[in-house]
């Protein structure tokens, strides 16, 4: 069985506890099997501007060189003695960078840098690659954040409208008409 495509939605928010809590309800629709996150992104840009990120899955280069340099330590220390754990945790710190460097499992860092300015001033956005999504959890969770506005997804458009319309963006066009 193949995997389903992975889609990116951006969700932009006027306050970044509220990216959190949506973070938080995504998670929620997660443990219910109703949409499975792959990685999660906080893009935040203050009122002059500047953005900070803040990812929650991807192994960045600092991250790799770290477990590889206590993995080399440890193993160069009990095949070689001291010497043997100097040379290993070097060698291991630098083949853990440049691994996290190469290995890109989520949003890729090209997406991000794009999305530091997309992101309005004084807003957070919260990025999620998804896949097996219920449309309809995810519309009624939405729903529960007024203001939040769609920055940017790869949905098809029948999925777009319907977000657009949960997070009060877009009026649906079915609505008035009588069954």
């Amino acid at each position: 069985m193949t995997e389903p495509a992975h889609k990116l939605i951006v969700i932009g928010f006027d306050d970044p506890l509220k990216a959190n809590e949506f973070l938080l309800a995504a998670v929620r629709l997660q443990r219910h099997e109703q949409i499975r996150l792959h990685d999660a992104v906080f893009i935040e840009r203050d009122a002059s501007g500047r953005a900070s990120v803040r990812e929650t899955q991807d192994m960045t280069p600092g991250r790799g060189a770290l477990g590889g340099a206590i993995w080399g330590l440890l193993i160069g220390t009990l095949m070689g003695g001291p010497i043997g754990g100097l040379i290993g945790g070097a060698a291991s710190a630098g083949g853990g960078a440049l691994l996290g460097k190469l290995i890109d499992t989520g949003i890729k860092d090209e997406k991000v840098r794009a999305l530091r300015d997309a992101v309005p001033p004084g807003t957070t956005a919260l990025a999620l690659l998804v896949s097996h999504l219920s449309l309809g959890d995810l519309q009624r969770e939405l729903a529960r954040f007024p203001g939040a506005t769609l920055v940017e997804s790869d949905l098809s458009q029948a999925a777009v409208t319907a977000v657009r319309i949960a997070l009060g963006e877009q009026e649906d066009p079915g609505a008035g008409r009588a069954p």
